[in-house]
């Protein structure tokens, strides 16, 4: 039996305010009542509530209830985890905290955690009963059970400029911890009991684990690599290179789409944009081309990456309102949803064009939420009237892609560039911020930085 510090029993999310018989491991479905008033067997976390008490982890409150919902606070997180792990409290620790004085019942407990590297304080406070937000959870978890960093992009709300993005990106590999169906993990929320008991449950042993985990960031650009292969458009097919062999197979060449009768079509170019999330390829395309060669309306196909022999899929009936295939623009993937932009007036866009920077225009961001079938209109914005290239190559007479290179999207923000500077646009906050009043003709997104380039040709770097 594992040995119970007295010390430990008043802490309260040891919830041990009465004592538990320690039992052999045992696993969901439980054959008998929950061991709580407030909690069930197979609802919420009441399947790991169960386990975690059958384990001697935790007990509950005098009243018979364990108050899942309510939130875990960082001195309760501390006592669980040394019950977990089987730590035992240090006799004389010498450590001192700014807020918790030595002779507080949690002090051992916290100096234990912090001796350990597991739980730390914050230049000297350690904020015992604060509640413990999902990244610090994350923290904790990664560290207590000595796992490895990963740097894997999974949650569109956490860049690696997080602070704990590492650590996020371990738990949700290493089966502890999931996101949200939009794809957000929600870094900053609140842990409840019930919610901590069930990461605990899963770090503690690999049965309880969940199975699998969805990547929900997108990758972007005329070549993205996914799980060893690498995909990019040559000519008019889509290639896919094995990245140790060098070896290149067609996924999807032009001529294997179905064909529209009296539509002329370019599904793919060297230039167009791949995306690719979770082993699906999306491509913007040309829907249709007009007797010049030059594109008049717009679609997306996806493909899976599974091999040659595929047929794209359309996907503009899907997410975009048929009136804004003319001058659907910039599409960009985030989670299960996707952006894109639509020309407010439409443009004459023929041969005669040229891709130099000399005015504004009015764009209208959209959202497809995959729950909503109509499109919603998020916001109008001025970017300048310039054009991504295709490949030098291209015979086609539009030498240009329908992205805009006054127009770029990360993990979770939109940047552009007009007469007035350059601009962010965060996708989940709502908040538009001027980056900067350059005046810009070229931009580039870097991991902490959105790099452009003057009417002067004079590079600038500007924070995000």
């Amino acid at each position: 039996m594992r040995k119970i510090y007295t010390s430990l029993l008043t802490i309260a999310l040891s919830f041990s305010l009465f004592s538990v018989v320690l039992a052999e491991t045992e696993y969901p479905p439980y054959s008998y009542d929950s061991p709580f008033k407030d909690t069930r067997h197979g609802v919420g976390a009441g399947n790991d509530i169960t386990f975690l008490y059958k384990k001697n982890i935790i007990g509950g409150y005098p009243d018979g209830t364990f108050r899942p919902n309510e939130a875990v606070t960082r001195a309760q997180v501390a006592s669980m985890l040394l019950k977990a792990l089987d730590i035992p409290l240090l006799d004389h620790p010498t450590v001192t905290f700014k807020d918790v004085s030595k002779q507080s019942i949690h002090y051992k407990a916290l100096a234990t955690v912090n001796e350990k590297g597991i739980l730390r304080g914050d230049h000297g406070y350690m904020r015992a009963g604060e509640a413990m937000t999902r990244a610090q959870m994350a923290a904790v978890l990664r560290r207590a059970y000595n796992l490895k960093l990963e740097e894997e992009a999974i949650f569109i709300d956490v860049t690696p400029l997080h602070w704990a993005y590492g650590d996020i990106s371990s738990v949700t590999k290493n089966g502890i911890a999931g996101g949200y169906r939009n794809g957000t993990f929600k870094p900053g929320n609140p842990v409840t009991r019930g919610q901590f008991s069930s990461f605990l449950t899963r770090a503690l042993d690999d049965k309880m684990k969940l199975s699998g985990y969805a990547t929900h960031v997108s990758q972007k650009g005329t070549m993205v690599e996914y799980q060893g292969f690498s995909y990019t458009i040559k000519g008019d097919r889509l290639i896919r290179t094995d990245l140790k062999t060098k070896k290149e197979t067609v996924v999807l060449a032009d001529k294997d789409f179905l064909k529209k009768e009296g539509v002329k079509q370019v599904h793919l170019a060297e230039g167009f944009p791949i995306s690719i999330k979770g082993g699906s390829l999306y491509v913007p395309y040309w829907a249709e081309v007009d007797k010049a060669g030059m594109p008049i309306r717009y679609g997306v196909w996806m493909v899976g990456n599974a091999g040659p022999g595929w047929n794209g899929i359309y996907l503009e009936e899907y997410f975009a309102d048929e009136s804004h295939t003319d001058t659907m623009r910039n599409v960009s993937l985030h989670g299960f949803d996707f952006y894109y932009t639509v020309e407010k007036k439409k443009k004459k866009f023929d041969s005669s064009f040229t891709n130099t920077v000399g005015e504004d225009q009015t764009l209208v961001l959209y959202h497809k939420d995959a729950d909503v079938f109509k499109p919603k209109k998020v916001m109008e914005f001025d970017a300048r009237v310039l054009f991504e290239p295709l490949a030098a190559s291209s015979p086609h007479k539009s030498k240009v892609t329908q992205n805009n290179k006054s127009v770029k999207f990360d993990t979770n923000t939109m940047y552009y560039f007009n007469k007035n500077g350059v601009y962010s646009y965060g996708l989940l906050t709502g908040e538009t911020k001027r980056l900067s009043t350059v005046l810009a003709k070229e931009m580039e997104v870097s991991l902490r930085t959105v790099e452009v380039v003057d009417l002067n040709g004079k590079n600038h770097s500007l924070k995000k």
